[in-house]
């Protein structure tokens, strides 16, 4: 494992009345300081061509707005107690890493927000708590029958978000 794998100490932690470990937050030693959440937009990661492609979206949408800062959420499905308190961190940070990198490459700030949990629950309580301006977030363009039947990430964020709520369709490329 590269040093750049491994993730650094979270800024920020959170746990579940069990005790277990449900979220964790790192952030960008790239460009200090970094803007309140207020300002910045959430953009949800799955690692995905389509996330990347929304990221680029909302990079765009940073920069019209003079904020050079992202909050990056990434949700995982539930873990076990013991591996949430070292999985958590490592699916996180593994799964936004290419983001991460064109981030850093330029010039901005991120907030990195690894969950656990159901993904469009914890990405609406996450813009939530954050105050977040808006949640940015890649669809694969599923037809109806088949959001129907698999479920749509984009979909349930786009009903249950109280805020403005951006849904990137396309390419699965990184295009800015």
């Amino acid at each position: 494992m590269l040093a750049q794998d491994v993730p650094p100490a979270p800024c920020g932690e959170q746990r579940d009345e069990h005790g277990r470990r449900i979220a964790l937050s790192f952030e960008s030693n790239t460009v200090r300081p970094v803007a309140p959440p207020a300002d910045c937009w959430l953009v949800a990661l799955d690692g995905s061509g389509h996330s990347l492609r929304a990221l680029a979206t909302a990079m765009r949408l940073a920069t019209e707005s003079g904020v050079n800062t992202l909050d990056l959420a990434t949700v995982h499905h539930w873990l076990s107690t013991e591996a949430a308190e070292t999985e958590l961190a490592l699916r996180g940070w593994a799964t936004t890493a290419e983001a991460r990198a064109h981030l850093d490459a330029r010039g901005f700030g991120w907030r990195l927000h690894a969950l656990m949990g159901e993904p469009a629950v914890r990405i609406v309580e996450q813009a939530a708590a954050l105050g977040s301006r808006g949640i940015v977030i890649g669809a694969r363009g599923l037809t109806a029958f088949d959001g129907l039947l698999m479920g749509s990430v984009a979909q349930q964020v786009l009903h249950t978000a109280r805020g403005a709520v951006l849904v990137v369709r396309g390419s699965a490329s990184f295009k800015e």
